[in-house]
């Protein structure tokens, strides 16, 4: 009887794991760091593809603003489309339609200067079309209107990095330089 209760206090008194809880929780353990590392490779991706993104968009917006302040024709020849004769450089554009069909790689900024060979994959790609003042989404011939209406065209600006990234579009609208 002696021995009979000597074991039983012998089990009783044994402290620590058991092999079987030692291995479900190196398990639990290692799921949860495989999970935060697949969390920290998205949100590296997402990260990525948000600084791509910005700067699609400012590559946009420097179009946009290389043509701030030209004017809608050509003073000389209104009713040519795309660059006259001598614009042969994007410092020489002096209107709108002479932006038509461009491509910019490396891509150009606000002031029209190149941006180099950081930017060597980037390309700017520029369309403007005559379009209806009156209906923005019926393109027509170039500066073929009714006398009534005001010549206006829709520039769309696509900027790529190998792949197309962001595409911008906005109206240029006629303004008459007479007061």
């Amino acid at each position: 009887m002696l021995v009979r209760s000597y074991t039983i206090q012998a089990r009783g008194r044994r402290r620590g794991f058991t092999l079987i809880e030692a291995a479900l929780t190196t398990v639990i353990v290692g799921v949860g760091c495989v999970s935060m590392l697949a969390l920290l490779g998205a949100g590296t991706q997402a990260n990525a593809d948000g600084t791509e993104l910005t700067t699609a968009m400012n590559l946009a917006s420097n179009i946009r603003e290389a043509m701030t302040g030209v004017a809608f024709t050509d003073p000389t020849t209104p009713t040519h489309w795309g660059a006259e004769t001598g614009e042969g450089t994007v410092a020489s554009y002096d209107d709108v339609d002479d932006f038509d069909g461009q491509s910019f790689s490396p891509p150009i900024d606000a002031r029209r200067i190149s941006l180099g060979s950081n930017y060597s994959t980037w390309k700017q790609t520029v369309k403007v079309e005559s379009v209806r003042p009156d209906n923005l989404q019926t393109v027509m011939a170039h500066l073929t209107l009714a006398p009534e209406l005001r010549p206006t065209s829709r520039v769309t600006v696509t900027v790529h990095n190998n792949t197309p990234i962001f595409t911008q579009s906005w109206i240029a609208a006629y303004a008459d330089p007479s007061p």
